[in-house]
C-alpha cells in the first residue's frame, strides 16, 4: 500500500513573525521611514586630518549608518562619499608617534589594489575610529540591534568591542 506523503504548503515554510516585523508591517510607509530617520545621523565619532599637512583637511564621519569621508580639494571643491557599515570588510589604522592613518577595505574597495586611505590624523583619532568601526562592523555580523541605545553610550560600547588584544591601542 502506497504511503501518502504529507503536502507542505508555502506557509508552513515561511519563518514565524516577530512582534519587531508585525509592528512594522502595521505602520504606514512614511511613519516607518521618519522613525529609520530619526536616530540614522546621531555622530558616534569624527576626525580631521591635520592642518597644515594637508592644506584642505579631510573628515572621517561614523553615524549610526555609515561612515562617510569628506575628501577637500580647494575652497568650497569636495568629494563626500558614504559607505554603509555593513560593507566595511576591514578597518587597520597604522600609527606613529603624533599621527596616523586609517585604511578601510569594503565590498566596493575590495576589487582595487589598495584600501581607502586616510593620511595625517591625530594618532588618538585614528585609534578610535579604528575601535569604534571595527566594533561597529563586529556587532552587525552578530545581528545585534544598536539602534535603541542612546548614541554616546553605544560609541563607548563599540569602542571596547572593537578593541584588540589587551594591552593594543595604548595611547
Amino acid at each position: 500500500m502506497p504511503v501518502a506523503m504529507p503536502t507542505v504548503r508555502q506557509t508552513d515554510v515561511l519563518p514565524h513573525p516577530t512582534p519587531q516585523t508585525v509592528e512594522a508591517e502595521q505602520k504606514p510607509p512614511e511613519q516607518q521611514l521618519r522613525e529609520a530617520i530619526g536616530h540614522a545621523s546621531d555622530t558616534l565619532a569624527t576626525a580631521t586630518t591635520v592642518f597644515p599637512f594637508t592644506l584642505f583637511p579631510d573628515t572621517i564621519t561614523v553615524d549610526r549608518s555609515k561612515l562617510t569621508v569628506n575628501k577637500r580639494f580647494f575652497f568650497a571643491i569636495s568629494e563626500s562619499f558614504s559607505i554603509r557599515i555593513e560593507d566595511v570588510l576591514n578597518v587597520t589604522a597604522d600609527t606613529g608617534p603624533f599621527f596616523g592613518s586609517i585604511q578601510i577595505t569594503t565590498r566596493f574597495f575590495a576589487n582595487e589594489k589598495e584600501p581607502y586611505k586616510v593620511n595625517y590624523l591625530w594618532r588618538s583619532d585614528a585609534l578610535r575610529l579604528k575601535r569604534i568601526i571595527q566594533g561597529y562592523v563586529i556587532a552587525m555580523r552578530k545581528h545585534i540591534d544598536c539602534s535603541s541605545m542612546p548614541a554616546d553610550k553605544l560609541a563607548r560600547m563599540l569602542d571596547d568591542l572593537g578593541k584588540g588584544a589587551p594591552g593594543d591601542n595604548k595611547l
